[in-house]
């Protein structure tokens, strides 16, 4: 029979070898989605490498009022976000979400979200949510050799419907019972959302609620040596999360 001493010993080794395993199983990897490896999750920046950003909407800890959930089927990763509040058509910053992005290769890359409508069977209604990128080089949508600004930069032209401050609104068309991969503004005129970084560094990118019951999912940005197909591929590799 073992001695009190000699028991306590092992309680003891075994206690410390938990302790140890179980922090060690919390540092994240390129493809976790939980920005747990900072001290403050809020200074989790996403690292773009080799011209690709991709981010799980739900993996920054301030949610400002968005819903995570996982109920509705065909969502990538581990849950997404809705809007459940008040809608804000023309006032962008209510239930502010904040993004930041580390940019080692220079460029112009596209944007675009996987979205999906949760109430109702119009595609044409809660479809939408705002988007900015208030310090990138340029912020801009593209359909052939048209181009459209955000309304208050002091540039033209601005799209058709709503667009404020800096922020375009964002949409899907479709099928309401249906993820897609789109990012379009200017309406029934739409137009593809290019960002355009000139020097590396890190950047704001921040979305803001505007219609109810609009999900996101994943955002992408890729540059021009990266296929949309590759992009938006759900076994693409999330970017990888370090601390600011």
């Amino acid at each position: 029979m073992q001695s009190i001493p000699s028991l306590f010993k092992l309680i003891l080794i075994f206690s410390i070898i938990t302790i140890f395993y179980s922090c060690s199983s919390d540092d994240t990897t390129g493809n976790d989605i939980n920005p747990v490896a900072c001290q403050d999750a809020n200074t989790a920046i996403y690292e773009e490498k080799d011209g690709l950003i991709a981010v799980e909407f739900e993996s920054i800890s301030d949610h400002n009022d968005w819903i995570k959930e996982n109920t509705i089927a065909g969502f990538l990763g581990t849950n997404y976000l809705v809007w459940t509040g008040d809608q804000s058509t023309n006032t962008p910053g209510n239930g502010l979400l904040t993004y930041k992005i580390k940019i080692n290769n220079q460029g112009t890359y596209r944007f675009i979200w996987r979205s999906r409508v949760t109430n109702g069977t119009s595609g044409s209604e809660h479809n939408d949510s705002w988007l900015r990128f208030a310090d990138a080089s340029s912020f801009y949508g593209k359909k052939g050799e048209s181009i459209v600004y955000p309304a208050d930069t002091g540039q033209s032209p601005t799209p058709n419907g709503s667009s404020k401050d800096g922020w375009f609104k964002i949409y899907k068309s479709g099928a309401a019972d249906q993820w897609k991969w789109q990012s379009s503004t200017s309406d029934n005129d739409a137009h593809d959302i290019f960002v355009q970084f000139d020097t590396p560094g890190i950047y704001t990118m921040e979305v803001s609620a505007r219609s109810n019951f609009h999900a996101l999912d994943r955002f992408v940005l890729f540059a021009e040596n990266v296929a949309q197909n590759d992009a938006i591929n759900e076994t693409a590799v999330l970017s990888e999360i370090t601390c600011n």
